[in-house]
């Protein structure tokens, strides 16, 4: 199966689930999170706005935050690159591209080794490769900010044997589903 058919069969799989598991899944992973050296680290928080049926990052924002991190969300750039900019609450947040809630404010992040971004993904193995969704705005934007850990979210359902890996994809530090952690 190449790229696009694996993808294409991994989200029909994720968007057939109920409010409730995704709810339930969400939090042990996000849990789960909060456990890993990576997150007890960093100074930077980058989450991503859950869209269709995503693990929903954005449980992590109110405990960041109550650990003294700073929280940022992407926004896609007019020159179709992606920041991170800061992540002042819900009523902060306007629709942006591809209908993907994004933040007003104009204080973007500077990355460092104390950037933990926190990242999405349609499909993943035990190994931490992964397959986004075809834009490409991880992968561009970590192979410029080498210098920040990463930790992708997904579900039991998103993890598979192999997939088709190509030398831009960029591999998370950690992949985090509801039954394991994938180091």
């Amino acid at each position: 199966m190449n790229k696009k058919e694996l993808r294409k069969e991994i989200l029909a799989q994720r968007l057939a689930l109920d409010e409730e598991t995704i709810a339930l899944a969400s939090q042990v992973i996000c849990r789960k999170v909060l456990s890993i050296d990576a997150y007890e680290e960093a100074e930077d928080i980058c989450l991503y706005m859950p869209f269709r049926n995503e693990v929903d990052a954005m449980l992590l924002a109110e405990v960041a935050a109550e650990d003294g991190k700073r929280v940022w969300i992407p926004k896609v750039m007019e020159d179709n690159t992606m920041q991170f900019n800061a992540y002042t609450g819900e009523d902060s947040l306007v629709s942006g591209a591809y209908g993907i809630r994004e933040s007003t404010s104009e204080e973007f992040l500077t990355p460092d080794d104390k950037t933990l971004i926190i990242m999405p993904g349609a499909v993943f193995t035990p190994w931490r490769e992964r397959i986004g969704y075809g834009g490409g705005y991880y992968d561009r934007y970590l192979q410029t900010h080498p210098e920040c850990r990463t930790i992708a979210l997904c579900y039991d359902l998103q993890i598979v044997s192999e997939i088709p890996a190509e030398a831009h994809d960029q591999k998370p530090d950690y992949v985090v589903s509801e039954t394991s952690i994938y180091r």
